[in-house]
């Protein structure tokens, strides 16, 4: 049975406890659970089934029985505050919490770490070390990234990320990422985190002419809007990004190290001037959808790594 920090659904979670504990002791039953519990045993068999919900009430009852320590009873109930919730802002508001409460957690950078973001290949770096094995062969490291990169750059980056501690070295001699989760504080825009955006949208630009159709996902959307809607789209953006987060989180290993970058900027500066206009409208460039040719994998477990940068 998995860790109760890799699911979504405390329903699963709860399954999967009747199933294994059925199978390992004769005595476990759902009358079983009803007289530890108190919750009806044909209760307890549609919230397995994902046909009911637990009340609020029984959170406490069930952590107890469920013999969960402190940050796991504060996972599970998160969890089925969050499996409830009826509001999409509270919904992303559980989600937020469920993923703080993760262990291990991300790894702050500090102003005197900010050198990480010099350039974009000291975060692909740290991500492909958890694809294919690296035991200190720089030119094979160099020879898998695209665009192309020099020895001399991949040692530069392999030097600073064992000085800052994000990447360790085993007693095998195999190098691996020290954190899953990297973020910036978010209240701070130093340079070096300016240039490395400047960077990835440069690779962006890169990737439009050397990287076939198939293996990339570049679209744009020109609109014209109001300031309290333009500010709707940033949080849902912010709201996807979470989202993807946890769609990683989730898969089982990692094969390639992807660039995923969101802009969004006003291209005029109309200001008062631009009030009581007619309705807005948009003019869309993305690409039909891919239907037979990308599907989104599935898994359980921990995934790849990732480096936020708000």
């Amino acid at each position: 049975m998995d860790e109760i920090f890799t699911y979504m659904d405390y329903r699963d979670y709860l399954r999967d406890h009747y199933q294994l504990n059925k199978g390992s002791h004769r005595f476990f039953s759902l009358r079983y659970i009803a007289g530890k519990t108190g919750i009806d045993a044909s209760y307890y068999m549609k919230i397995l089934n994902k046909k009911k919900h637990i009340s609020d009430r029984s959170i406490p009852v069930l952590i107890e029985f469920l013999k969960l320590d402190q940050l796991q009873a504060e996972f599970f109930t998160t969890l089925v505050h969050f499996n409830k919730a009826k509001e999409r802002q509270e919904e992303l508001m559980y989600f937020e919490k469920l993923v703080s409460l993760r262990d291990p957690p991300a790894k702050p950078i500090d102003r005197e770490d900010y050198k990480f973001f010099s350039s974009w290949l000291n975060i692909a770096i740290r991500e492909e070390l958890n694809i294919l094995p690296f035991y200190g062969n720089v030119g094979d490291l160099a020879s898998r990234f695209q665009p192309a990169v020099s020895k001399m750059h991949v040692r530069r980056s392999i030097t600073l990320l064992k000085k800052l501690g994000i990447i360790q070295r085993r007693k095998n001699g195999r190098y691996e990422p020290g954190t899953p989760f990297i973020i910036t504080d978010g209240s701070t825009s130093p340079s070096e985190v300016k240039s490395f955006q400047r960077e990835t949208l440069n690779l962006a630009i890169g990737a439009l002419d050397s990287i076939a159709d198939r293996d990339r996902d570049i679209s744009t959307i020109t609109i014209s809007t109001t300031r309290a809607c333009f500010e709707a789209i940033c949080k849902r953006l912010a709201e996807i990004r979470n989202e993807i987060m946890e769609l990683v989180r989730k898969e089982s290993k990692s094969e390639e190290v992807y660039q995923i970058n969101f802009q969004a900027f006003p291209l005029t500066k109309n200001g008062e001037k631009g009030k009581g206009k007619k309705k807005g409208s948009s003019v869309n460039t993305s690409p039909p959808p891919l239907h037979d040719e990308r599907e989104l994998g599935g898994g359980s477990g921990t995934g790849t790594v990732n480096t936020i940068v708000p």
